[in-house]
């Protein structure tokens, strides 16, 4: 058993373990759920090794049936079995997405949020959320009406902590002028360092607030497993991400060979250096890789033995801060109003 190192969460006094899970694969999205044994077995070995950081949304659920919270009642069900571990996980989940005449659409509204975060304490079977999230910005909505929303559920005392996911800055600040941003989460990896460009982790380092890194290996990429783009998880495959297919993974993939190449060298996996790296990065960063198979949970656990040097540190952010990567994060209107 491998107890993860432990942080504090951004400028709270909350320790939590410095890497995370996030559920979204659990819930299926595209593809048939994982069976509650093996959810049940997943969140075991995340709490027994310190990973406390549970991640999911109200979205993470089976859109065909275009019914919220399939994985929220997935950790709903554990926490009701598992009663005495609640105190043992900070919770979150996020609410913005809704399903109105067929169609999926974002709403940042204070009717929604608070509606939509009943909904969600129901699901999880708690009487509080550790840390609740705007999960996209709607591109209407007032940010100010929605930070005040979520003031008013943490003076309720149904939820501890706030947080925006992808919010474009100038909308982040906004909101923070209203109710203090516990945590942003933004996508992360060597395929995303525009973070640290823009300033945004900076800005979460100077206004104390948590940088929750989602997809930290590229969706499984930087693992070193993935080698063809046929072999890139079914779920993300179905989602279509312009990274991950024909040409420009091809050409993407080259980054992660040169990764590879420092863990070669280390005597350690892509994976366990790439979560390195970004840990690295800044002592507000808490990454929250996400898998549906223990093994792999596993196997990112294992990666918090990996330390890196100054020099290894550097070599590898003059290979991601040179490297070209091939193509948009998301098609079409998936690319508006991110934060990236």
């Amino acid at each position: 058993m491998t107890h993860i190192p432990k942080k504090t969460f951004g400028s709270t006094s909350v320790p939590v373990g410095q890497m995370g899970f996030g559920a979204m694969s659990l819930a299926g999205l595209t593809k048939a759920p994982v069976e509650q044994d093996k959810v049940n077995a997943i969140l075991q070995e995340c709490l027994d090794n310190g990973v406390n950081v549970i991640d999911t949304s109200d979205f993470y659920t089976q859109t065909a049936t275009q019914q919220l919270g399939y994985g929220e009642k997935q950790i709903g069900q554990f926490l009701a079995a598992n009663k005495e571990r609640r105190k043992e996980v900070f919770l979150c989940t996020k609410f913005a997405m809704r399903f109105i005449d067929g169609a999926s659409v974002k709403d940042n509204t204070a009717k929604w949020c608070l509606e939509a975060c009943k909904d969600s304490l129901q699901r999880l079977q708690v009487d509080y959320i550790d840390l609740y999230y705007c999960h996209r910005y709607d591109g209407k909505t007032d940010p100010k009406e929605t930070a005040k929303a979520m003031k008013q559920l943490k003076e309720e005392g149904k939820i501890k902590y706030v947080g925006v996911s992808e919010f474009p800055i100038e909308k982040l600040k906004q909101f923070n002028e209203v109710c203090h941003v516990d945590a942003v989460q933004n996508e992360f990896s060597p395929f995303t360092p525009e973070v640290l460009r823009l300033g945004i982790i900076e800005w979460c380092e100077q206004n104390g607030t948590a940088y929750v890194a989602y997809s930290p290996l590229g969706r499984g990429v930087f693992t070193g497993a993935v080698k063809r783009a046929e072999d890139v998880d079914p779920i993300y495959q179905q989602l279509n991400l312009p990274r991950l297919t024909g040409e420009n993974f091809d050409k993407n993939v080259k980054l992660v060979e040169k990764v590879e190449s420092i863990a070669n060298k280390k005597g350690v996996k892509p994976g366990h250096v790439t979560l390195a790296w970004v840990i690295a990065k800044s002592p507000m960063i808490i990454p929250i890789p996400g898998t549906s198979k223990l093994e792999n949970l596993k196997d990112n656990i294992a990666a918090s033995k990996t330390q890196l040097t100054k020099e290894e540190i550097k070599s590898i952010d003059d290979i991601v801060y040179s490297f070209d990567v091939s193509g948009r994060r998301y098609f079409g209107a998936g690319n508006d109003n991110l934060s990236h």
